[in-house]
């Protein structure tokens, strides 16, 4: 009898045991299941690195001014310099471009656009216009020098000696820029003019400036439909030519597709 005893004793602990650990595994569960913010507080400390995905067609010297930006919340000033390519409208690629890169970037970029309409390089140093860029202390200089404007009036020869000149005046006044050079949208049934821009990207080259030939997105200069992204008297980008415009500068500052 008192075996029998001893062994309902002992199966009623062990019951027990079962009986607790299973009820302390469904509170711990639930527990957990109404404590989605440790988990959200991890998951937003690595989507806080999330945009350094964005920079893998950038220069480490560009990657280093963001990551400072993101640390100090000192944004980064990018100035956009050019002719009436780079026009100040709202539905201009300038602007399609800032709000890309407020988009990526968030605050870490501060845009701001000096467009110079039918303005030539040679003109541009003339009136001492490069005073303009240096007052506003860019950290990253993004320049359409003129090219179409100097097609057929400056000569090729000319205009890379007054981008050398130009960039002398801001590099003596600006610490730390980084340069990147592109060139004005492409001429219809341009002769000329396409070795022209090979020459820029050539000098861009040779003195270490960033380069980006956004005619990659642009229809070939012998085609017709060229026509369509420009304006009715072919000097400037119209809103197709923006918006290729844009799409190539977005790939190359946000790895866009």
């Amino acid at each position: 009898m008192k075996v029998w005893i001893n062994i309902i004793a002992i199966l009623t602990l062990v019951t027990t045991i079962v009986v607790g650990k299973m009820h302390w595994s469904e509170k711990v569960e639930a527990e957990g299941a109404a404590r989605p913010t440790a988990v959200g507080s991890s998951s937003a400390s690595t989507s806080s690195n999330d945009w350094k995905s964005y920079t893998k067609n950038l220069p480490t010297s560009i990657v280093e001014k963001l990551e400072k930006a993101k640390k100090t919340g000192k944004p980064i000033k990018m100035v956009i310099v050019g002719s009436q390519d780079t026009s100040t409208e709202s539905g201009a690629w300038p602007a399609q471009l800032e709000k890309k890169l407020n988009d990526t970037y968030g605050s870490a970029v501060e845009v701001e656009v000096q467009e110079y309409k039918d303005k030539n390089s040679l003109e541009f140093i003339r009136e001492k216009l490069y005073e303009k860029v240096i007052e506003a202390k860019p950290d990253i200089l993004l320049f359409e020098p003129f090219l179409a404007n100097d097609n057929g009036t400056v000569g090729i020869t000319n205009t890379l000696d007054n981008i050398s000149l130009i960039m002398t005046h801001i590099n003596e006044n600006v610490d730390d820029l980084v340069t990147i050079i592109q060139p004005s949208h492409p001429i219809y049934h341009a002769v000329n003019y396409p070795k022209e821009a090979e020459q820029l990207q050539a000098f861009a080259k040779k003195n270490e400036y960033e380069y980006i030939n956004h005619w990659s997105e642009w229809p070939n200069s012998d085609s017709e439909s060229l026509l369509s992204y420009l304006t009715a008297n072919k000097t400037a980008p119209s809103e197709k030519g923006n918006t290729a415009w844009a799409k190539a500068l977005e790939i190359y500052f946000t790895n866009s597709k």
